[in-house]
């Protein structure tokens, strides 16, 4: 069994789920229903990408892996929060990007990690386009 794998499995898996829990949290804050929706989706890929992650681990491990996923911290103004937002998706692209090349051989694996990052990228865009356009 690939240990470091497995461990990078358990950590995606936990960050995907915060992510879907702080992007459902920051919906609530969105200056309008536009933003509130996308952040809706994109709090949905996030736990896409948890579910995606899950299965991939109990296929290797046998287990299911339930992390403790710990409160969002929302204690700063809406763009401060996209802007580090904007940083976190972006490293997230390029992690599965890294990823995706180096379990390239295994189909499951290099289109779960493929998938993760494209929408990691897409995320990074729209957070962009909501800090620059007027609410």
């Amino acid at each position: 069994m690939d240990s470091k794998l497995i461990e990078k499995l358990q950590t995606y898996i936990k960050a995907e789920l915060g992510d879907a829990a702080l992007y459902r949290e920051l919906a609530k804050m969105a200056p309008n229903e536009m933003q509130m929706n996308l952040l809706m989706d994109m709090a949905a890929d996030e736990q896409s990408h948890a579910d995606d992650f899950k299965i991939i681990y109990k296929d290797l491990t046998g287990e299911v892996y339930r992390p403790p996923i710990p409160p969002s911290n929302l204690n700063m103004p809406y763009t401060d929060i996209l802007r580090d937002r904007v940083i976190d998706e972006t490293g997230d692209f390029r992690k599965y990007m890294h990823d995706h090349q180096e379990y390239f051989a295994d189909e499951t694996l290099r289109e779960a990690f493929f998938r993760a990052g494209i929408d990691e990228n897409v995320h990074a865009v729209r957070l962009l386009n909501f800090i620059n356009s007027p609410e």
